[in-house]
Order: C-alpha cells, then structure tokens, then sequence
C-alpha cells in the first residue's frame, strides 16, 4: 500500500467536505433527522425500541458518507478529467480511494456519536449502555467494516458513469438488511440468509448485546458475532483488492476508460 498516496487522498477528500456545504446534509443532518421522526413516533416507549432507533440513525451516516467517498470521488475524478492520469500512475486507484475512505469514516464516527448526544439531549432517551466501552468499540469496528463494502462498490463505479444512480439503490437496502433500521428476525425469511452475509449486520448484532442487559442477538455472543464480522471484513478487502486489479488491467489494456 503506498502510504503517501493514501495520505494525499485523504488530505483532499477533506477539503473537498470542508470547502463544500453540500455534505453537511447527507453526512450530518439527514440521520439525525430520521432519528428525531423515529424517536418522534415512539416517544412513548423505552428500552430496545429506542436504542434500535438512535442505533439505525447512526449506522445510516455511516454507511452514507461511507458510500459517498466511493462513489462520488470517482465521479469527481470522472468529471475532472483526473481519472485518466490516476489510472495511469504508479499507484494503485484502491490506495487512493482508501485514503478518502479513512476521512470519510472519521466522519461517519463522529456522526454515530453525534446522533447518541443530541438525541439523548433533545429527547431524553434514556438509552444507557451496559458495555459503553465495548459499544463504541465495536462501532468503531463496524464503521471499517461498512467501509470495506465501500471499497468493493467503488471498483465497480469506475466502470460507470452512473455511479450516482447506483449510490441511491444501494443506500437504503444495505441499510435495511444489515439490521440497523430493524431487527434483522422481522425481515422476510428469502432476505436473512443475504443479512448473515454482511458483515455490519454481525457488527449491528454485537452492539445491540453490548448495550441491552441480557439481549442474546442472533445466538453467537459478542466474541461470535465480532469475530464473524471481522472475517467478512477481511473476504470484502480482499474481493476489493482483486477486482481493482482487474479492472485496472483491463483498462489499461484497452484504453477504454473514458467510454464509460
């Protein structure tokens, strides 16, 4: 991995969000906002329901900023004409998408932790963590996992122009199956063996056991459920790291890039 690249990527991933108010909206306000129409619907109620609401307003910035640094820096390439020349560089394209992946989950935390203080503030939630230590450990852990999804949609988008499209489809059923809208038990029977495919989904599981006293999950513990993750975790970057080569090696062989 070349270390300086990663370094440059991420340097500019933020200026790009400190120079541009556009991301306050997808990054910060739009999960807060599903949080408060959340907690808005159940005020009336207490304990799992409510941490499943602050917890699904959390995941879903992750997953957003998360998708967007995939997504939309190879489109901002594309429309700059700067695509072509990183290509054609030394540097591999997954090491520079990486490095805008590491600014964009530090967003993605501080949204997560964002949405826990303000909506305790606001709304008096009450949700109180049995494990807080191991909690926001595992969401720092989830929040990578999520970004290893990333990495693998994003070798697919330099073959497209419609990234933006895809963006859109694929925010909101990640979402969902994962488990962090609702639990993944209510979902059709056809959709959960795909949710036991995802790592978040296991990353979700274990932070629902850290935080509820005496809540099982889906069977496999914290140990189980972290260790499943992070094996998935490690398929997704290597899946990612194989298509990229793949990819590469075939525009670079054909010259195709700017037909898509």
């Amino acid at each position: 991995m070349n270390v300086r690249a990663s370094y440059a990527a991420f340097r500019q991933q933020m200026t790009h969000f400190l120079t541009d108010p556009q991301w306050i909206i997808p990054s910060l306000i739009a999960p807060f906002m599903f949080t408060m129409v959340v907690l808005m619907i159940y005020q009336d109620v207490d304990g799992p329901v409510v941490l499943q609401a602050v917890l699904g307003g959390g995941v879903l910035g992750m997953w957003g900023n998360t998708l967007y640094s995939s997504g939309w820096s190879i489109s901002y390439d594309r429309y700059n004409g700067t695509l072509e020349p990183l290509m054609t560089s030394p540097t591999r394209l997954m090491d520079v998408v990486a490095g805008r992946s590491v600014w964009n989950t530090l967003i993605g935390l501080s949204n997560a932790v964002l949405v826990f203080v303000i909506a305790e503030i606001m709304f008096r939630t009450g949700v109180g963590l049995a494990n807080p230590a191991e909690f926001f450990f595992i969401l720092i852990i989830t929040l990578a996992s999520l970004a290893s999804i990333g990495l693998v949609f994003s070798a697919f988008f330099v073959l497209t122009r419609a990234s933006s499209v895809l963006m859109s489809s694929l925010e909101f059923p990640i979402y969902v199956v994962s488990g962090a809208m609702f639990p993944i038990t209510l979902l059709p029977d056809w959709v959960i063996p795909f949710s036991y495919l995802l790592a978040p989904s296991w990353g979700v599981d274990a932070m629902k056991i850290a935080a509820l006293e005496g809540y099982e999950g889906i069977g496999l513990g914290i140990a189980g459920s972290l260790g499943l993750m992070l094996l998935l975790t490690a398929v997704y970057i290597l899946m990612a790291r194989w298509l990229f080569k793949k990819i590469e090696r075939n525009v670079r062989s054909y010259g195709t890039i700017t037909r898509f």
